[in-house]
């Protein structure tokens, strides 16, 4: 049974604080982050993906991340929820609380708002490794989660992967159902910067020689 209808959602993201995407350093990835939630030493971040299984062909930005930071012990669905009373995220659940119904957002950078067109079919997963594959269930480098978000803990540096796909109708052509970390990729020009200055460094030590 649905704990939160469709009705509150829009009303939520009526309401919800607007926010805006800053990189934050997750563990030597950059990651393009559009808000951060709590206080505590311990961050995760949540990362939901679309899959452009929302707007469409039309869709700007497919997944988003979202910082978390706690204390203690912590469940996924605690989580949501406190991204669910702030109005930054408008979660419905479904069958006791544990699995995700429908996830929505109001993403103003790209002028978009983000909702799976099936409610229920959402995969979810964890992993510390920025690049590691989703692939599919059984065939993967995440870490899937069966059974359900109010049994899977928080574990710090960890990444939270929310996955939209198609478990009743059929997957459209346009659709990409594997997550995407939004990460920030580092410019060339710091590249070669960095090459540059190992390069001198290189040089002076075999002056010294």
């Amino acid at each position: 049974m649905k704990t939160v209808k469709i009705f509150s959602i829009f009303c939520l993201l009526m309401i919800g604080t607007a926010a805006h995407a800053a990189t934050y350093d997750f563990n030597g990835t950059l990651v393009d982050v559009e808000t951060w939630m709590g206080t505590g030493s311990n961050e995760t971040i949540l990362v939901v993906d679309w899959n452009r299984l929302d707007n469409g062909v039309d869709t700007v930005s497919e997944s988003h991340a979202f910082g978390y930071r706690w204390d203690g012990a912590k469940y996924e669905s605690e989580m949501l929820d406190d991204f669910h009373n702030a109005g930054i995220l408008a979660v419905s659940t479904g069958y006791g609380g544990g699995f995700v119904m429908n996830i929505a957002y109001d993403d103003v950078d790209d002028n978009e708002v983000h909702m799976h067109i099936e409610e229920g079919s959402w995969n979810l997963a964890s992993t510390s490794d920025s690049n590691a594959r989703w692939g599919t269930w059984g065939d993967s480098e995440w870490d899937f989660n069966s059974g359900g978000t109010d049994v899977e803990l928080l574990v710090d540096g960890q990444y939270e992967g929310i996955n939209a796909i198609m478990y009743f109708g059929s997957l459209p052509d346009y659709a990409d159902d594997q997550l995407d970390i939004p990460a920030v990729p580092v410019p060339a020009a710091v590249w070669l910067l960095g090459s540059g200055i190992l390069g001198l460094v290189g040089i002076r030590r075999r002056s010294r020689i």
